[in-house]
């Protein structure tokens, strides 16, 4: 029957994968709570409570480093409120229309065009926008190798 469980774990976990690329998945968080069922469900013989509070602090810095890359970065090239209100909104509605390509390409037209609104240069809500995709994409590396090693700490717990 423990079988079952990896297995089905395992599987949880890799769709928890796929939550760092897609919005509405919820990422490491998945990742996590199948973790911590998992050890509940077998009385935590193999995944202990060390790991689950390991993987719990993983989860939280995931989180935290998914947000702050993009604000970080968009910042850090000078947006204002309006660019990263901008990068957020069509952050949504290009992945409502295209789903993970618009959210991409969302976030940066949003940032230029909500820095634009504010009356920002051309050049410099590019640059903005530009920022913006960055930070994303450097919260996506960061939070996929956060949660490939929270699934090899699993494995490896498991089969060792």
């Amino acid at each position: 029957m423990e079988i079952i469980f990896t297995i089905i774990a395992l599987i949880v976990m890799c769709i928890g994968f796929l939550g760092v690329f897609l919005p509405g998945i919820p990422g490491t968080g998945l990742i996590f709570i199948t973790a911590l069922i998992y050890g509940i469900i077998t009385k935590f013989s193999d995944i202990t409570i060390a790991i689950i509070v390991i993987m719990g602090i993983l989860t939280v810095v995931s989180v935290i480093l998914d947000y702050a890359s993009s604000i970080f970065t968009t910042k850090k090239a000078g947006a204002s409120k309006y660019g990263l209100v901008g990068a957020v909104i069509g952050g949504i509605i290009g992945f409502i229309i295209f789903n993970i390509i618009g959210l991409l390409i969302g976030q940066f037209i949003g940032a230029v065009v909500g820095e634009l609104i504010k009356k920002t240069d051309a050049r410099k809500s590019i640059k903005i926008g530009f920022a913006s995709f960055l930070g994303y994409i450097i919260g996506i590396v960061a939070n996929s190798t956060i949660a490939v090693i929270m699934i090899v700490i699993f494995a490896l717990k498991i089969i060792f």
